[in-house]
């Protein structure tokens, strides 16, 4: 697969809530994670609202941004709001990196 096709493929898994299947699909096992994202630290119980912006391609780069509105185990109703970017070689997410833009926990 390109980097488009898995772009799409691991993008439409996040839309329909099948986080863990895209990252099990698509992520090398020596993928480098250059920046641990807000979820990787929090354990979600419920995912209220997602929006994934369009996706934008640049050879063996692919980005977006993700805001989410959740309820982690630990905190309660949090905000996320994240522009990821990953690297994919041979079919596979080799490198990833999130900027993190304003993540609210707010405790319930």
């Amino acid at each position: 697969m390109n980097t488009r096709e898995v772009a799409d493929k691991f993008i439409q898994l996040w839309r329909e809530g099948r986080n863990d299947d895209a990252i099990q699909a698509f992520y090398s096992a020596q993928a480098i994670h250059q920046t641990r994202g807000f979820l990787y630290s929090r354990k979600m119980e419920q995912a209220n609202s997602i929006e994934i912006s369009e996706l934008l391609v640049i050879g063996e780069y692919f980005c977006l941004r993700l805001k989410m509105n959740m309820v982690l185990k630990d905190i309660g109703t949090s905000t996320l709001n994240e522009s990821w970017v990953f690297e994919v070689k041979g079919g596979k997410i080799v490198y990833e990196r999130f900027f993190n833009y304003n993540t609210k926990a707010v405790l319930v």
